[in-house]
């Protein structure tokens, strides 16, 4: 398999070309970093429903109050220990902000891939407004900055404190298909009964729930209802499913124990921010 990644204005673009089956091992890492830049599509068609006992469908909320954004310099020096203070004394007086942290780079390069670095690891702010609709005009304020810089919301997870993990279920066009990894096919309704069964195997669940393409969406929307975000809040087309679960490293014992199955895309923690 070949990966060339190119960056056409300043957009990077990966471009996966599969010379032979690929062991699904080998691309898990990859696709872990990639989907948490990925969103978009059309919206699902089959419902879930009955034919898995016990599948719950997505909670009607509570649905978290965006408030939270993240400010950087999206450059190659990005912000640097002479602007960072520069840009924070500026972004302390903007009366909107409730609260705000500096992270530096130093800081970043500690942290987990993919970890906010919308811009690679980068030296940046997290930020809190008074209340969500202040996010925007926090936005044009920050256009005053003596140092050029940006706003994109740092949206809060829907599923956090609802559900512990996600199981991402393999669709047409997914990566693992694009790439040839070994066994992968897009989910069938038995597949999809085959994973939740060996979900209650494996951990001890409190709820399963099934995320359809249409509530997916409605998600997705909620996260940047005014485009001040890293992606595109448009249809997605993604089907998954929710483990609410009281076992302590439940994801890394899914993984391990979906890894193989057919139907399974991705399997990984939920977390409060969704970058």
């Amino acid at each position: 398999m070949v990966i060339r990644v190119s960056s056409p204005n300043d957009e990077l673009v990966a471009e996966a070309i599969p010379a032979e089956k690929v062991p699904r091992s080998r691309l898990r890492p990859w696709m872990a970093a990639a989907v948490l830049l990925i969103a978009g599509g059309a919206a699902a068609a089959w419902f879930f429903g009955a034919r898995a006992e016990g599948v719950l469908p997505p909670p009607d909320g509570p649905w978290p109050e965006q408030r939270g954004f993240m400010v950087l310099r999206c450059s190659q020096e990005g912000l640097t220990p002479e602007t960072q203070p520069v840009v924070e004394k500026f972004l302390r007086t903007v009366p909107e902000i409730e609260s705000l942290t500096a992270y530096s780079k130093a800081q970043m390069e500690g942290e987990p891939l993919a970890t906010r670095n919308v811009c690679g690891v980068q030296a940046h702010f997290v930020g809190t407004a008074r209340d969500a609709g202040d996010v925007p005009e926090i936005a044009q304020e920050i256009a005053k900055s003596p140092v050029p810089v940006a706003l994109v919301r740092l949206p809060s997870d829907f599923w956090a404190g609802k559900a512990d993990v996600r199981i991402e279920l393999t669709r047409p066009g997914s990566p693992l298909l694009q790439l040839g990894a070994e066994g992968a096919r897009v989910a069938t309704g038995k597949d999809r009964e085959a994973i939740v069964e060996k979900v209650r195997q494996t951990v001890d669940v409190e709820a399963v729930y099934f995320e359809d393409g249409a509530f997916a969406t409605k998600v997705n929307a909620s996260y940047c209802p005014d485009r001040l975000c890293v992606f595109e809040p448009g249809p997605v087309d993604r089907e998954t499913l929710y483990v609410k679960t009281g076992t302590p490293g439940a994801a890394e014992t899914l993984r391990s124990a979906l890894e193989d199955m057919p139907g399974v895309e991705l399997v990984f923690p939920i977390r409060t921010e969704v970058f």
